[in-house]
C-alpha cells in the first residue's frame, strides 16, 4: 500500500523516545486494556513491514522498511530496547538494491546464540518483465543489532530470480533456517536452506515438498525444544484446492514429513490470496497456526493446535462468514498457557486490526476486539510480547486513500499488467502496547 498522508519528520532522537516507549513493559492498570496508538515511523516520515523480535536474554527489536520519498529504495531500520541501558539504532542497507516493503514478504527477523540477529528480506529488480525478479538476502548482526555485517545471497545461481515469501528461525546452538517459495517455471517449490554456523556458511538448498505450492503466500518456520523443525504454508492439491499445511523434520532440515491439513478447508480457487500461515511452538511442544481460508461459507481467519507434533489437529474459527477478502494472521504465546491471534478484518468494508486472544492454550478464545480507529484502514499486523507486556503494529492509512489505493491495483488477469516494485509511499506503522494480565484475565 502507498499514498498515505505523511507526518511532520520528528527530530532524529524522537525515534529513540518513541521506540522506547512502545517497546517498554507495561505497568499499572486502566480502563483499556491498551495504550493509544502511536506512530512509530515518524521519524522516518514514512514506514512499512513492521517486525518484532524478542532475543532470549530481553531484547527487545522493532524493525520497519523506511525510503527517501516513500521510494523502492527500501531501508531497514532497526531499535534494539536492552533490558539495562539506552536504546540502540541502527540502519541496513544493501548495495545489491533496495530492500522490499511487501506486505507479504516482508523482511523477518530471527535470534541467535550471544545477542546475535539476523534479518531475511529480499531486494527487487524490475528486468522489464511482468514482474520484478528478487534476490533473497540474508544479514547477522553479532553485537545485538548495533552494526550489520555484509549481506550475502541466500538462493542459489543467478543473483536475481523468483525468491520470496521468505521465513527464517535460529536455533540456540547457531543453527539457521530460511525457507521461501521459487516460482520457477520448472523447480518452484517450497526451499529450505540451513546454516550450522549462525549464517557464515550455507548448506545447499533443496524443496521441502514436491507438490506444487501456492506462489504468493507466505511460508512460516518454528522450533520445538527438542530441535524438531516444523514448516507451514500454502499447498496447491488437484483441482485447484489451496489449503495450508504443516511438515517437521528432526534432521536439520534434511527429510521431512508428509504434510498434514490442520484443516481440511477444500478452496478451490485458481489464484493466489497473498496471505500465508503464522507458526508457533509452546514450551511444552503444542504446534498453534493460524490461517485465512476463502473456503465459501466458512470464509476467513481459523486456528488450530496440535499436541502430538502435527500428526493430528483441533480447529477452530477465529472470525468467519460467508465470504471474506483476504485477512494476514498472526499470532504470539506468552510465557505460559496464552494465545493471541491479530488479523486484519476481510469481512469489513474497510479493514481493521483485530485482535483474539486465549488463555487456555488455545481451547478457547475471548471476544475480538478492535485495535485500530473506525474510519481508517488497518492492515497486516505483527504482534510481539516481552515479558509482562504486548504489542502490537500495523500499516493504516484512511478509508478514502485505502480506496483509491485498492482502485488502481494491478490487474493481474490483464496479459500486458507489469507489477512494479513495491514502494514505501507515505504509509506510517502505527503500534498500541497492552498488558498481559489486561488482555489474558487468568483466575
Amino acid at each position: 500500500m502507498q499514498g498515505f498522508v505523511s507526518r511532520t519528520r520528528w527530530r532524529e532522537g524522537a525515534f529513540v523516545a518513541g521506540a522506547a516507549l512502545i517497546l517498554a513493559a507495561c505497568g499499572g492498570h486502566g480502563a483499556s486494556s491498551f495504550s493509544s496508538a502511536t506512530v512509530v515511523s515518524s521519524a522516518t516520515t514514512n514506514g512499512a513491514t513492521p517486525m518484532f523480535l524478542v532475543l532470549p536474554q530481553g531484547s527487545r527489536i522493532l524493525s520497519w522498511v523506511a525510503a527517501d520519498s516513500g521510494g523502492a529504495a527500501g531501508q531497514l531500520h532497526v531499535s534494539v530496547e536492552p533490558v539495562t541501558g539506552p536504546v540502540v539504532t541502527s540502519v541496513l542497507t544493501d548495495a545489491l538494491g533496495g530492500i522490499e516493503p511487501h506486505g507479504e514478504a516482508p523482511p523477518q527477523l530471527a535470534a541467535g546464540p550471544s545477542g546475535a540477529i539476523y534479518a531475511l528480506y529480499t531486494v527487487g529488480k524490475d528486468v522489464g518483465g511482468r514482474y520484478p525478479l528478487n534476490a533473497l538476502r540474508f544479514a547477522r548482526s553479532d553485537d545485538g543489532g548495533a552494526h550489520w555485517g555484509e549481506p550475502v545471497s541466500v538462493n542459489e545461481g543467478s543473483a536475481f530470480g523468483n525468491h520470496s515469501f521468505h521465513s527464517v528461525i535460529g536455533s540456540p546452538t547457531g543453527e539457521v533456517y530460511a525457507a521461501w517459495l521459487n516460482n520457477d517455471p520448472d523447480s518452484g517449490g517450497v526451499f529450505l536452506r540451513a546454516s550450522l554456523d549462525a549464517g557464515r556458511h550455507w548448506l545447499p538448498a533443496h524443496r521441502i515438498s514436491h507438490l506444487p505450492a501456492c506462489p504468493c503466500c507466505r511460508t512460516a518456520l518454528a522450533l520445538d525444544g527438542d530441535g524438531r523443525l516444523y514448516a507451514a504454508w500454502r499447498q496447491v492439491y488437484a483441482g485447484d484446492v489451496r489449503d495450508i499445511v504443516v511438515a517437521s523434520s528432526m534432521d536439520k532440515g534434511a527429510t521431512w514429513t508428509e504434510p498434514v491439513r490442520p484443516r481440511e478447508d477444500g478452496w478451490v480457487f485458481p489464484g493466489c490470496p497473498h496471505t500465508g500461515p503464522s507458526l508457533k511452538v509452546d514450551p511444552s511442544g503444542g504446534v498453534h497456526i493460524g490461517w485465512w481460508t476463502g473456503k465459501a461459507g466458512a470464509a476467513g481467519v481459523w486456528y488450530a493446535h496440535s499436541s502430538d507434533r502435527g500428526a493430528t489437529w483441533q480447529a477452530q474459527p477465529l472470525d468467519t462468514a460467508s465470504a471474506s477478502r483476504p485477512s494476514h494472521v498472526q499470532l504470539a504465546l506468552d510465557r505460559g498457557t496464552g494465545v493471541l491471534a491479530t488479523w486484519d478484518d476481510g469481512h469489513a468494508a474497510t479493514p481493521g486490526i483485530l485482535l483474539r486472544a486465549s488463555a487456555d492454550g488455545g481451547t478457547s478464545f475471548g471476544p475480538a476486539e478492535r485495535l485500530s480507529q473506525d474510519g481508517v484502514a488497518g492492515v497486516f499486523p505483527v504482534i510481539g510480547v516481552f515479558g509482562d507486556s504486548l504489542t502490537i503494529a500495523w500499516t493504516q492509512a484512511s478509508a478514502v486513500a485505502y480506496k483509491a489505493l485498492q482502485a488502481h491495483e494491478p490487474n493481474e488477469a490483464d496479459p500486458n499488467m507489469k507489477m512494479p516494485l513495491p514502494r514505501v509511499g507515505q504509509q506510517e506503522v502505527f503500534a498500541r502496547k497492552g498488558a498481559i494480565q489486561r488482555v489474558l484475565p487468568r483466575p
